[in-house]
């Protein structure tokens, strides 16, 4: 059981190139659809209908909420804060290692820090090559840059995966904007805690990489820490929060004890996902698959094939996203897994006190 909780065939799978990834592919791919919209014509006309979820107000506030993923500079630093300019003492802490004396004790306390920065859940895993990036991709809003290999510094073996929660009741209004500033907040929240923890390791003198969705592939990394399962929904579920959080990472070489994945709930959720279609059914764009059984087929070259699993089409997610001139997460709040009830319209999220 505990070999095979990943059927991987390896004559077909390889490690992805990040600009594969529809956030990167809409740039360069004129074969789509959504080739480069950005979403703002359709924004400005929702706000000039006034239309429920999506008036002006709605999209400052979902716009807001992305501030600190944004804007902070260090939040995926592989360095940190190198300045020091008003820094009285936190250099001096990097020139001597942190002494280890129980390393079960030690690994204890360094998840209480990565949840008392914002984690909702902690895990801890090996590095695993498979799932680190073939290539990144390098991109601005409105320009693919190009991809350039990921070498990782000597000595860097595990990561430390988090997961953030996002707001349920903001998620309840999916798809209007209320919900992708549920969806923001919890990627500004991933920013300031993975900023914290990579900085509180250097000071310990070890080495710290942060990311998000950027270097690896964020999901698996997250099943091996054990913190979930891959769903229908090409998501990761936990059994706390359902697919209600947000994923980020930082790797490191810092002496640490290793999770296992939750192989209990990953039987439990394999078995689940084979009789429930909920997030199939709710999906606008049908991107979700209806097939009985997890195969190893891609649907597009933003599939990563080789994994027996439910392939998303990532191409029809996205054009229901630019429709909407927001994200969406009704397969998030319609699995029986996730932390919410039932959906409910832009103004009865205003109104609750």
């Amino acid at each position: 059981m505990e070999k095979n909780y990943y059927e991987i065939d390896q004559n077909i799978y390889r490690r992805f190139d990040q600009k594969n990834d529809i956030f990167c592919r809409y740039l360069w791919d004129n074969s789509l659809k959504t080739y480069q919209n950005n979403f703002a014509d359709d924004m400005l006309m929702n706000i000039k209908e006034d239309k429920e979820g999506y008036t002006h107000f709605d999209y400052a506030f979902s716009k807001a909420s992305w501030t600190v993923y944004n804007r902070f500079p260090f939040a995926f630093s592989w360095e940190g804060d190198i300045s020091f300019e008003e820094d009285w003492y936190g250099y001096k802490l990097r020139e001597q290692k942190y002494q280890i004396k129980d390393l079960l004790e030690f690994t204890t306390k360094v998840k209480k820090v990565a949840r008392f920065y914002g984690a909702s859940l902690v895990g801890i895993t090996k590095l695993d090559e498979k799932w680190i990036y073939q290539r990144a991709a390098k991109r601005s809003v409105q320009k693919f840059l190009g991809s350039y290999p990921i070498h990782f510094p000597e000595n860097i073996d595990k990561v430390i995966v988090m997961a953030i929660e996002m707001d349920p009741q903001g998620l309840f209004t999916t798809p209007a904007l209320p919900a992708c500033a549920a969806t923001g907040l919890g990627y500004s929240k991933m920013a300031f805690t993975i900023s914290c923890l990579g900085e509180f390791i250097r000071n310990l003198g070890y080495q710290a990489i942060q990311c998000g969705n950027d270097t690896a592939l964020s999901i698996p990394l997250a099943i091996d820490a054990g913190l979930g399962a891959l769903g229908r929904n090409g998501l990761l579920i936990t059994p706390e929060y359902g697919s209600g959080v947000r994923i980020c990472k930082v790797f490191t070489d810092l002496p640490l004890v290793l999770d296992k994945p939750n192989f209990n709930f990953i039987s439990k959720l394999s078995n689940f996902c084979k009789r429930c279609y909920q997030c199939a059914e709710v999906c606008e764009t049908k991107a979700i698959s209806f097939k009985p059984e997890p195969d190893f087929k891609g649907e597009t070259i933003s599939n990563n094939p080789g994994v027996k699993k439910y392939y998303i089409n990532p191409e029809k997610c996205f054009e229901f996203w630019v429709e909407n001139t927001s994200d969406c997460s009704k397969c998030i709040t319609i699995c029986p897994f996730s932390n919410t009830q039932d959906f409910i319209l832009s103004n009865e999220f205003w109104n609750e006190k």
